[in-house]
C-alpha cells in the first residue's frame, strides 16, 4: 500500500526558491523562525519528474 501525503507540497519555482533564500537570510541574522518556516527550509520540496 501506497503512503499518501497528508499536504500537498509546492512546487519548486521561482517563488520557492525566492522563499528559501529569504529564510535562510533571515535565519543567518538570527532571527527565530516559526516551526512552519523551518519546516518548510527541511522540506526538499517536490521530486523532479524523470520525463
Amino acid at each position: 500500500m501506497s503512503k499518501q501525503c497528508t499536504k500537498p507540497r509546492r512546487k519548486r519555482d521561482v517563488e520557492w526558491f525566492k522563499d528559501k533564500v529569504l529564510l535562510v537570510q533571515d535565519q543567518a541574522n538570527g532571527q527565530v523562525l516559526q516551526e512552519e518556516e523551518l519546516e518548510f527550509l527541511a522540506d526538499p520540496g517536490t521530486p523532479e519528474s524523470s520525463s
